[in-house]
């Protein structure tokens, strides 16, 4: 364990002067974003190297995790923060890259064989500062190869110029063409809308007239029903008596009598 505690520390020493030098240059955040996603990789192998030696020896001896995060905790803290600005910076870079080439896209002469002078100096300037980027021709192309795949930098073959500029015209006027049809179908569909709006109010204008109808209709009904009921119950009242009970009462009784009598004679005839 030992052994491995003074790895860590050779380990570290080693690695400070060589990533403290790759993370200074403020110039290529590509380097940067390399240097520090290859050191992060190796931390992490060296993580699990010591988590595994914690899991093995349960010992009371100082432990090889302590002894990486004693070492290696501020150096992954560093890898972390410039492996962050350095993905920041690329994505700035690309993002200016692609409007830039849009731009000039947008406003190359299709007409003219020649290829424009700023789109030359810039493509000059990008090749010279991808080979500046560093101090060995190898790792010059290599660096440069990957900040073309990064930007998405395509540079134009001059001799290939007039087919692309034609296909560039064709795409154009196709995408012309689908906003055209996209505009003539917003305004039917609007249109259409705007039809189909308008029959619908008049249906509910028509269909809260009928409304309103009916409740004048159901507002005299009601009315009326209630004028006849009270002269129904005044009636009641008026002709509706003790008398008429009375009568109702005997006459009950007489025809209970001659009914009595019908049975009685008609029998002994």
């Amino acid at each position: 364990m030992t052994s491995c505690t003074n790895n860590f520390s050779h380990i570290r020493q080693a690695l400070e002067p060589c990533v403290s030098e790759g993370f200074n240059s403020d110039e290529d955040p590509i380097l940067r974003n390399v240097l520090s996603t290859k050191l992060l990789a190796n931390l992490n192998i060296l993580r699990k190297m010591a988590v595994e030696s914690e899991l093995g020896l349960r010992t009371e001896r100082p432990s090889d995790l302590n002894s990486y995060r004693n070492n290696f905790n501020e150096l992954e803290c560093t890898a972390l923060m410039v492996r962050c600005v350095s993905t920041n910076a690329i994505k700035e870079q690309y993002a200016q890259q692609t409007e830039l080439s849009r731009r000039k896209r947008l406003s190359v002469d299709f007409d003219s064989e020649k290829i424009p002078e700023e789109l030359e100096k810039s493509d000059n300037s990008l090749q010279s500062s991808t080979v500046g980027s560093s101090s060995c021709p190898d790792d010059d192309e290599s660096l440069g190869d990957l900040r073309n795949r990064l930007l998405g930098n395509k540079l134009e073959n001059h001799e290939s110029g007039a087919g692309l500029n034609t296909s560039m015209e064709k795409q154009m006027q196709v995408q012309d063409n689908l906003q055209e049809e996209l505009i003539n179908d917003m305004s039917q569909l609007v249109s259409g809308l705007r039809m189909g709006a308008e029959a619908f109010q008049t249906a509910l204008n028509e269909d809260s007239t009928i409304l309103k109808a009916t409740e004048l209709g159901l507002q005299a009904t009601s009315r009326s029903l209630t004028n006849l009921g009270g002269k129904l119950k005044k009636y009641h009242n008026s002709k509706v008596g003790l008398l008429f009970y009375l009568g109702c009462i005997l006459f009950m009784f007489l025809s209970l009598i001659v009914t009595y009598l019908v049975i009685k004679i008609f029998p002994k005839m």
